[in-house]
């Protein structure tokens, strides 16, 4: 059994079985510990310049030496899996058709490069043959493309970064099988399509993307630092200048993941931002032995807990941002490997997708049963202003798993400017202080609407005072689409601190308080949230001061279906399964059900700003806002339609407190009301009776239906019992 009363993980073996280097001498693990770096305010470039004059790499050097080609090919060959993968990808054809939207052919284009390539190292006779054939074909055309660039619209590196780390790893886990000429093309493809280019771009001060501290300014610098590495013999000098300007721009970014490692973009952006930035220090590490101090950043080593804590019961990440519900785990395998936290091992243990080539190549991670690892069921990202409670890490229905995720504002700590100036803003953030969503055992019950279509005029356009841009016209970035407080139908101040400001992540009793009064133009203290997990019951509170005006309206959005909605108490079933809110306190409110506003059409007007689409005609020279559905089995928008459930805050009161209740009937469920001053000067908790009838009813449901299906891995792995008595705030 796990013992999950907040006791925080404990993860031993900080860099794992293989030797530590430090300016370049081979440290055993033990003495790896003492070399630190969180006091410092820039990467440790002191010594980059003797590390790049010693630096006699022979290839392959990027992620491996010669001398572990052997290990991963039996390693490889023995995963029927990823041979099975590799090979679909040696028989694909068109991965750089134009009739694809064009974020998604410059992925194929780069996955399947590093899927021939890994093919051809590890392979023999025939296979070898064609993979390198594929090889080099893709090589080829990549180098007579006259630029990386597919969008115009991004000036960033961020598409020439996905195809120039393919092309660096391909050139360099092949080199001995290309001839001289063919090794000149392709150094000089990366000189022309990267390394030019990107010294130019650091030495704009116009250019903003290096200073920015987004997922598009890690993956540019990921792609230059990678392409610099792999050219570092051919072009010594830009590629030593370039090896200092992107770790300079990273240090930056990764401050974003102090202290506690969330990422502000949300859980698909801190993929693809964790994903290079692993890239990025174990291609330091393999090539020049020295993370210059990227490995040692706080929060870095334990981002992998906001992969675990971001993911509800049945595999549904807090899609907040422009995230999705689905979360890719494939970073976490270098992390597992490089920290060795059995918590990341396990997250990453069942993966399956085009990443596998990497989980042969970091194979170190600890082995631990999960009965070893001690993870809380509750967490706070101070980071982020983000909290993520559950009562049981089981997703068998059986256990009633509930989960809630609140976050707060989008900006913390005290120094923050505001307006943010253009580098600070997070383009990805919406209007969404307050938000939060809920999990039962095997519905999300309160949904994110999650991002738009990207192609929307303006749709990254934050404004000048990151308040007036197009992008707070649309109805999933705006404050009405979450699940807060709208007052006077406005829209929140993006870049305010919302922060938490008291909580509590032990036992059955977990809740955190969010000062969102900043976010509303209002003085501290003005408008509180509380969000409380009492065992399986949720209370969301809201409170403000007498003194604030204007209409506010409660609002949360789902796609169950409505039983009854009347007074205070409506009632929703998706299945057999039910959902009940609750009006606790005041009498006077009531529940209103409705759907969000249609969908609009806008124009397009300039086709170079088009994020996707590959191509235009007649017919396509307009975009929609995406129908009000949720996603279904990956497609977006095409799933049941969403409601929104409101209640009108009633005229003098100053407390709006609702109870939610996943998987239940409530028929004799009393919750008493106690205002936020007291959660935060923590009153005792007293233990009652969760509804016996609900439980006996819900039993029955859930033993008719049977095991459940479709959860993610590791939760059926982290288990613990339930507490027969649920906790009440007194």
């Amino acid at each position: 059994m796990l013992s999950t009363a907040g006791v925080a993980l404990q993860i031993a073996g900080w860099f794992g079985s293989r030797d530590a280097s430090v300016r370049g001498v081979r440290l055993p693990l033990g003495h790896a510990r003492s070399f630190r770096f969180v006091e410092a305010s820039g990467p440790d470039l002191k010594f980059l310049e003797t590390a790049v004059s010693r630096f006699k790499g022979k290839h392959p050097y990027l992620l491996f030496g010669e001398g572990a080609i052997s290990r991963i090919r039996t390693r490889a060959n023995s995963h029927s899996r990823l041979i099975t993968r590799l090979k679909a990808s040696l028989c694909e054809k068109d991965a750089g058709s134009t009739k694809q939207e064009l974020r998604a052919r410059i992925k194929r284009q780069g996955r399947c490069l590093i899927h021939t390539a890994f093919l051809a190292l590890i392979s023999d006779g025939e296979t070898k043959a064609d993979a390198l054939y594929a090889t080099r074909t893709a090589l080829a055309q990549l180098s007579a493309e006259p630029s990386w660039k597919a969008r115009p619209v991004i000036k960033s590196f961020l598409d020439c970064a996905e195809i120039a780390v393919a092309v660096s790893l391909a050139y360099d886990w092949l080199y001995d099988e290309f001839s001289d000429e063919e090794r000149r093309t392709f150094e000089d493809s990366l000189f022309r399509h990267i390394l030019t280019p990107a010294l130019a771009a650091y030495d704009d001060r116009f250019a903003q993307w290096p200073r920015r501290r987004d997922n598009c300014t890690l993956v540019s610098n990921s792609g230059i630092l990678v392409s610099a590495l792999a050219v570092l013999d051919r072009y010594p000098d830009i590629s030593r200048q370039l090896i200092q300007k992107s770790l300079v721009s990273s240090w930056n970014v990764f401050d974003g993941l102090a202290p506690d490692g969330a990422w502000p973009e949300g859980p698909s952006y801190w993929s693809l931002a964790m994903r290079y930035a692993g890239l990025m220090v174990a291609a330091l590490e393999s090539a020049l032995h020295y993370s210059f101090g990227l490995a040692d950043r706080p929060g870095f080593a334990q981002t992998g807990d906001f992969a675990l804590h971001a993911v509800g019961p049945f595999g549904a990440a807090f899609n907040f941002g422009d995230s999705e519900p689905r979360l890719d785990m494939a970073p976490l395998a270098w992390f597992a490997h490089r920290f060795r936290r059995p918590v990341d091992a396990w997250l990453v243990d069942q993966y399956d997708g085009w990443y596998l080539p990497f989980t042969v190549i970091w194979p170190d991670r600890p082995k631990s049963k999960p009965s070893g690892i001690k993870v809380p069921t509750g967490k706070v990202f101070h980071s982020n202003n983000l909290a993520c409670f559950r009562n049981t890490w089981s997703s068998d229905p059986a256990a009633f798993p509930v989960y809630l995720a609140i976050k707060g504002g989008n900006v913390s700590g005290p120094e923050v400017r505001s307006p943010p100036p253009p580098e600070d803003v997070f383009l990805h953030n919406q209007a969404d202080a307050g938000s939060f969503i809920l999990d039962g055992a095997r519905q999300r019950w309160i949904i994110d609407l999650g991002s738009d279509d990207y192609d929307l005029p303006g749709y990254f356009d934050h404004g000048a005072d990151n308040r007036s841009g197009s992008r707070w016209r649309y109805y999933r970035t705006h404050t009405a689409g979450h699940n807060t407080l709208v007052i006077d139908g406005g829209n929140q101040i993006p870049d305010a601190r919302a922060p938490i400001v008291g909580n509590c992540v032990d036992g059955d009793c977990k809740w955190a308080v969010f000062d969102l009064s900043a976010a509303y133009g209002k003085p501290a203290g003005s408008i509180w949230r509380g969000a409380a997990l009492i065992g399986r019951q949720v209370v969301i509170q809201d409170e403000v001061r007498a003194e604030l005006s204007g209409k506010v309206v409660w609002a949360v959005h789902t796609s169950a279906e409505p039983i009854s909605v009347a007074g205070s108490v409506a009632r929703f079933r998706s299945g057999d399964d039910r959902f009940v809110l609750r009006i606790l306190e005041p009498a006077a409110a009531c529940f209103e059900i409705g759907f969000p506003p249609e969908p609009q059409v806008f124009p397009i007007a300039d086709i170079r700003q088009l994020h996707g689409r590959p191509r235009l005609d007649s017919n396509a020279a307009q975009v929609t806002e995406l129908p009000r559905r949720v996603d279904d089995d990956g497609r977006r928008a095409e799933g049941a339609l969403i409601r929104r459930l409101q209640i009108a805050w009633p005229e003098g009161t100053r407390r709006l407190s609702v109870a939610l209740l996943p998987d239940c009937d409530d028929d004799d469920l009393v919750l008493p009301v106690t205002s936020l001053d007291d959660w935060l000067a923590r009153r005792p908790v007293r233990l009652a009776s969760y509804s016996r009838r609900a439980s006996r009813i819900n039993a029955a449901r859930h033993a008719a239906r049977g095991a459940s299906t479709g959860f993610a891995p590791f939760h059926a792995r982290l288990v613990r019992k339930l507490a027969p008595e649920r906790a009440a705030l007194r």
